[in-house]
């Protein structure tokens, strides 16, 4: 889930019609929220909080947030060390009665003494302008199709497995991004730029430039949204379509995909469960199911994945969570994995591995900043 956006805090000024303006550009910008698909707010587990303000005088203001995440993954009975800090940074100024300029930084550690792979992951890195007509952004920002695996995307560790999106679709650099609500209607739309290469002593590209959009509809406050989306780059394309419904306390969603990826190239996605089994461009089909329900201070989320690839099926599983919030920003969850794959099914040019058919257990603790 992506982060909420809260709104931009402008200076005070004496006159209605630019109190008004600015009201205007504030509410477009937390309404930024909704085009970020976050219908599952309260619902959500996965999704991070939105940051503290530090600093707000004369139309610029910045805020700090993150989390501290302490994750513990036990496999065949042996543990990893999945545990993992964010920390971002959001500053936005007024240019004027109808603009503004935001710029926005989030890096993840994650850390396992004995583990080759701790490392620092720029996850944003953007800038841009908006206001009553949307936001505007260029750098290393999410494509359109993350707000429609926000759908089902609400566990606290699992789940999210079918709905497997290309690069371009997924949070990716060297893209410009548009974002804008426009009453009960969410629009995204983004552009990837191909990477300039010149190992050769000339000036040539990668092939991974691509595009990406998505609309989401929410039906008023009836509970029911539904949205559809688009990505293609380089032989790689697919297509989404989600829903959701929400009761109170109870929600319940679906999500479906179909495209063609292309195993030649980077951009196909991020299962590991097909890396090095596929060569070509290959058929993909998946779907998910997604529900959760809150009580208290416990919420309670189930969700089921399947996808296919050339026929063969490459995820498989049901998830199930429990999660319960000490304070609105410190949680502790455990989540299970039941694997429905078996080793030795046939996957591509090769088989499904017993690590890749093997069940997962997650408990963790959560403090968000």
């Amino acid at each position: 889930m992506r982060r909420k956006i809260k709104q931009i805090k402008f200076m005070d000024n004496k006159l209605g019609l630019n109190k008004m303006n600015k009201t205007l550009i504030a509410l477009a910008v937390s309404a930024a929220a909704v085009a970020t698909g976050a219908y599952a707010e309260g619902i959500n587990q996965s999704g991070d909080k939105a940051g503290s303000t530090v600093y707000s005088a004369q139309g610029t203001s910045l805020e700090i947030g993150g989390r501290a995440e302490a994750r513990l993954s036990m496999k065949d009975g042996k543990a990893d060390d999945k545990s993992r800090v964010r920390l971002n940074f959001l500053g936005k100024a007024e240019i004027n009665d109808s603009l503004y300029g935001v710029g926005f930084y989030e890096g993840e550690f994650t850390t396992a003494d004995n583990d080759s792979g701790s490392d620092l992951d720029n996850r944003y890195t953007y800038a841009g302008i908006g206001g009553t007509f949307g936001e505007v952004t260029y750098g290393k920002n999410d494509g359109s199709l993350g707000v429609l695996t926000d759908f089902t995307d609400i566990m606290s560790y699992h789940g999210n497995s079918a709905a497997d999106k290309i690069a371009v679709a997924d949070r990716t650099d060297n893209m410009l991004a548009y974002k804008g609500q426009f009453a009960d209607l969410g629009v995204k739309a983004s552009y990837r730029f191909a990477d300039r290469d010149t190992s050769t002593g000339e000036f040539a590209d990668n092939k991974e430039d691509g595009y990406s959009l998505s609309a989401i509809y929410a039906f008023g406050d009836t509970g029911f949204n539904i949205g559809a989306g688009y990505a293609d780059q380089n032989d790689n394309n697919e297509y989404m379509l989600a829903a959701s419904y929400r009761l109170e306390n109870f929600y319940v969603a679906g999500l479906f995909t179909d495209g063609e990826k292309n195993f030649d190239s980077n951009s196909n996605g991020n299962n590991s469960v097909v890396k090095g089994k596929f060569t070509g461009i290959q058929d993909y089909t998946g779907y998910e199911l997604a529900a959760a329900y809150k009580l208290g201070q416990a919420a309670f989320t189930t969700t089921y994945n399947n996808a296919e690839t050339a026929n063969d099926t490459s995820a498989n599983n049901v998830a199930i969570d429990a999660t319960y919030y000490f304070k609105p920003n410190f949680r502790t969850y455990i989540s299970y994995n039941f694997n429905l794959l078996d080793a030795g099914d046939k996957l591509g040019n090769s088989t499904v591995s017993k690590i890749d058919a093997e069940d997962e257990l997650a408990i963790g603790l959560r403090y968000d900043f």
